[in-house]
């Protein structure tokens, strides 16, 4: 169980990471000039689908309905 209810803040956090580097990669530009709050954006709205649908799907009850 314990280890169910790891795997959603784990893959989101690394599906944050790696959209946001995609995103950065995607515009042809730099992590300064893309601005830090962009970032930061990016990685938290992708990070938070990602952990809803990983919620729902694997029954965690991290989200109760």
């Amino acid at each position: 169980m314990n280890a169910r209810r790891a795997i959603p803040w784990i893959s989101s956090f690394a599906i944050g990471l790696v959209t946001t580097v995609a995103v950065i990669k995607f515009f042809d530009t730099t992590p300064e000039r893309f601005s830090l709050m962009n970032a930061v954006l990016v990685f938290l709205s992708s990070g938070a689908l990602c952990f809803i649908w990983l919620d729902y799907t694997l029954k965690t009850q991290y989200l109760r309905s």
